[in-house]
């Protein structure tokens, strides 16, 4: 079914590799449907439709956000509001999928709704993109999963796993695929989830090699 699914997205402008997808169908095939699923940052719904569309397809009627206020780091329309709202369409999930047209870090404390999932890839500048975990994992039930993209390619969400990774109490880092990082909200890390956790971040840093990122201690 993953095949099916991934290529059934292929076509949708985005960025979203097979290796981030993967990660993401066998989270969602994890997940029991107790609370929601929310994306931040949705382009042109790619990753969105992909999750939808797998979560479905295993029963999981669970309520499905997407965040995203499309608009550029300018506040200006980025233009791609209506190719969103088509292909949701086209995909028969303008129903099923409810879309808050505002900026993450604005609606992050009046969302009220239980999350289960949650796809961090909204405005990768440091202070927006921890701004977004902070309100939202808050939100995250125990043993629910929280995904970040674009770890290792842009700095934001790199410094934002790294610190996670060393300084966390709750987070268990579970995978890296692609540019995603996969954790998961527990009460406490025993002293090997800490350590597992400490081996991410190296691997992290040894990962960004190949980038022009810095990252802060």
């Amino acid at each position: 079914m993953f095949e099916k699914y991934y290529n059934e997205i292929a076509n949708i402008e985005g960025w979203f590799a097979k290796e981030d997808a993967k990660l993401l169908f066998e989270t969602i095939n994890k997940l029991k449907g107790s609370a929601s699923m929310v994306e931040i940052g949705s382009w042109c719904g790619k990753s969105l439709i992909f999750s939808a569309l797998a979560a479905i397809n295993n029963g999981n009627n669970c309520k499905k956000y997407s965040i995203d206020p499309f608009t550029t780091s300018k506040d200006e329309p980025n233009g791609k509001y209506e190719t969103f709202i088509e292909n949701l369409k086209k995909y028969d999930l303008s129903d099923k999928i409810v879309h808050i047209k505002e900026k993450s870090n604005d609606i992050g404390e009046k969302f009220n709704d239980n999350i289960e999932f949650l796809f961090i890839d909204g405005f990768h500048v440091y202070e927006y993109v921890k701004k977004d975990f902070e309100l939202f994992s808050k939100r995250v039930i125990e043993n629910g999963y929280i995904l970040i993209h674009d770890v290792a390619s842009w700095f934001g969400p790199t410094q934002l796993v790294y610190d996670i990774a060393e300084t966390s109490d709750n987070m268990k880092i579970l995978d890296f695929a692609g540019q995603t990082v996969l954790m998961a909200k527990v009460n406490n890390l025993s002293a090997e989830d800490k350590a597992r956790n400490r081996d991410f971040s190296n691997i992290i840093k040894n990962k960004i090699e190949t980038y022009n990122i810095k990252l802060t201690k």
